[in-house]
């Protein structure tokens, strides 16, 4: 986009065609912002938002879908910015007899050239033409023409513009000075005792700011036309965009309110000021026109949508992003007894802390009964008991706590301390009931479990340890061979589930996004080849730091996030074998993930080492299921719990939660 300054206001010579990648906060490269067609709005997508007018607002003309906008106060900043000296050069010199205000301005000797366009009487300059003698002994002439440019007319907030005057003839050996004026605010922005030739940096906050310049003598108001020689006014606009909405938890069907600022009106400029949804990587709506873009958003599912403010152009603004989360809850049962009875375990998974909402989470069993305790958080344990002649199921809910005073009964039964769970009000959203889950017992190898020249690891561990009820092996060749087809037929054989794991990569090498993406695209073209069908597990390998692999101490959000884009992108389930320690190198990059992307939680399983077990186990002599825990969000759902030892050396014992998603070949 180009803008010439002319007279007292900006004429537009080129628009963009199309708003440039998003840089703050940044995209992933497959993302970037929309033309004004709505090809790759977020109503595109079916598990976007619908969106609707705000109730009593207009659609705005030539905007997006949904779209209304509005002024807000008045656009032009009235508060003053900072100056500081151009780039490279230094301060003017001051005059003994001609006291200037101080200003970190520069000044030189360039003259108004002889094409340059009359800005105050109307013809064009003359010739510049440098006198044989000093000034000061020809008694200099006053300049008769004043410009004043910008380097660009429009800048992020807090960045600077270069603002430069220039006359057909020096000050220096005169009474004037040359001055800038922020005419916007009424501040002197900079003063030139000498020279023909002034600039400084300036920089605001946010808004459009007017500047003039004149010839005059000094001072530190902006001067009357009649005793200074003004220049043109040039007008540059500080980006900044801001983005708010009027909730931010509700329940799958309810509005959000969402509103997204603009420093200017944005079509005096040709820009956009879109409302755009980082987690779907595509635009909301739009508005052409206005400092204000508003629109209504509903999601009928459960999921958490980033969403920011963002001006188009160059260059371009882009706010700070706001969560929004349409309520989801999800429900893990367990029987850690008999799978005819005994005690469940039932943890419950929002994908939003309730802390700071009015609902909690709370589990019903099959007759309608709220089991145990409700929670005010993103997680809820509680445990149930079966007692073997039926088979229970549970459901989890997020609702309000009843309002009112208890009854006698409940009174008599607090003052026994055993409170009488109370029935949640205003739904929110349920998850789909669940049946309890039991223990699978499993081993893991480096080895084929069948057709290694050693010998047949899978009839040893049967005869030795039990039959397993699941095996881990690799994806790919690496210091382990992968998976093989006489495997993959023996598993088909035995109803035996195979928990694929991918490891074909530096263990060190565990940092950033792309890192973790590139190694998820890898997996899943190993899984796609094997035949894998979509909905199941693909666990990565993140050993412990050691001598091995030392880098593994670096683990960070984004390898986590890098992973689960890339399998869960796929139609997998993103797996994650890691010390489940809490306060661990894996442990605390993982808390730090979900704590911003709560759909990672619910949407992936953990596979715990620790702890790791010594002594003697077998598929009967196990230790029953008790994987240390993240101690946040997450479904650990595997445990690895004693390393190759003991009667079959060359496999790891381990024991998962059947409602893992195993891959059964068939």
């Amino acid at each position: 986009m180009v803008f010439i300054a002319v007279s007292n206001h900006l004429t537009v010579v080129a628009l963009a065609a199309s708003p440039a990648v998003l840089s703050m906060p940044s995209l992933h490269p497959t993302q970037s912002a929309c033309g004004p067609d709505s090809s790759c709005d977020a109503l595109a997508g079916s598990a976007s938002p619908n969106l609707s007018l705000p109730a009593g607002a207009s659609q705005c003309h030539d905007s997006g879908p949904a779209a209304a906008c509005s002024f807000g106060a008045d656009a032009k900043a009235s508060s003053a910015g900072t100056t500081s000296l151009p780039a490279g050069q230094g301060a003017c010199a001051a005059v003994a007899s001609k006291p200037v205000p101080s200003t970190p301005a520069a000044c030189g000797n360039a003259l108004l050239t002889p094409d340059a366009p009359a800005r105050s009487s109307g013809v064009s300059a003359g010739p510049a033409i440098a006198p044989s003698v000093p000034v000061d002994s020809l008694g200099a002439r006053l300049p008769d023409e004043l410009t004043l440019t910008s380097d660009t007319e429009a800048v992020r907030a807090g960045k600077p513009a270069l603002l430069t005057a220039t006359t057909n003839a020096t000050v220096t050996g005169t009474d004037r000075a040359i001055e800038i004026f922020d005419q916007t605010s009424g501040t002197l922005v900079a003063a030139c005792a000498q020279g023909s030739q002034c600039s400084v940096g300036y920089a605001a906050t946010s808004g459009v700011h007017e500047f003039a310049a004149f010839v005059t003598p000094p001072t530190t108001t902006a001067p009357n036309n009649a005793v200074a020689l003004p220049s043109n006014h040039v007008s540059v606009g500080w980006l900044d965009s801001a983005i708010a909405a009027n909730r931010t938890v509700v329940g799958p069907g309810q509005a959000i309110t969402v509103t997204a600022t603009s420093t200017f009106d944005v079509q005096k400029s040709g820009r956009w000021l879109e409302i755009y949804d980082l987690s779907a990587g595509a635009r909301v709506t739009y508005c052409s026109r206005g400092t204000v873009c508003t629109t209504t958003m509903k999601q009928t599912t459960g999921g958490v949508h980033q969403i920011v403010g963002y001006i188009t152009g160059k260059p371009e603004a882009v706010s700070m992003p706001v969560n929004v989360t349409w309520l989801r809850v999800s429900l893990a049962a367990t029987s850690i007894g008999p799978k005819s009875g005994g005690t469940v375990n039932l943890r419950a998974t929002a994908n939003a802390d309730l802390s700071g909402t009015p609902w909690v989470l709370g589990i019903y069993d099959q007759n309608g009964n709220l089991v145990d305790h409700v929670c005010k958080s993103a997680t809820c344990t509680v445990q149930a008991w079966m007692d073997g002649s039926s088979n229970p199921a549970y459901t989890a809910v997020i609702g309000a706590l009843p309002q009112g005073k208890p009854g006698l009964i409940e009174r008599i039964t607090h003052a026994v301390g055993a409170p009488t769970p109370q029935p949640l009000v205003d739904i929110q959203t349920r998850s789909t009931p669940v049946e309890p889950t039991h223990l699978l017992w499993g081993v893991d190898s480096c080895k084929a479990f069948t057709g290694d020249s050693t010998g047949e690891l899978f009839y040893a561990v049967a005869k030795k340890l039990g039959t397993p009820d699941f095996w881990g092996r690799y994806l790919t060749d690496t210091v382990c061979p992968g998976i093989s087809s006489n495997e993959v037929s023996m598993a088909a054989r035995y109803h035996l589930g195979i928990l694929p794991i991918y490891n074909d990569y530096n263990c060190s090498d565990v940092r950033y996004y792309e890192t973790g993406h590139a190694y998820a695209v890898a997996a899943v073209a190993a899984a796609k080849r094997l035949g894998i069908p979509a909905g199941r597990v693909i666990a990565i390998d993140i050993e412990p730091p050691g001598d091995a692999c030392p880098g593994a101490a670096n683990v960070d959000s984004g390898f986590i996030e890098g992973w689960f884009d890339g399998i869960h992108d796929a139609g997998y389930v993103p797996t994650y074998y890691g010390n489940g320690t809490s306060g661990t190198e894996f442990a605390s990059a993982w808390c730090a993930t979900v704590s911003k992307y709560p759909n990672i939680a619910t949407d992936s399983d953990l596979w715990s080492f620790q702890p790791s077990l010594l002594g003697s186990f077998s598929k009967v002599w196990n230790p029953g299921y008790g994987p240390y825990d993240t101690g946040c969000a997450g479904n650990m759902l595997a445990w690895q719990y004693v390393l190759s030892a003991g009667a079959v050396v060359d496999v790891d014992q381990d024991e998962a939660i059947s409602s893992l998603p195993l891959w059964y070949p068939s």
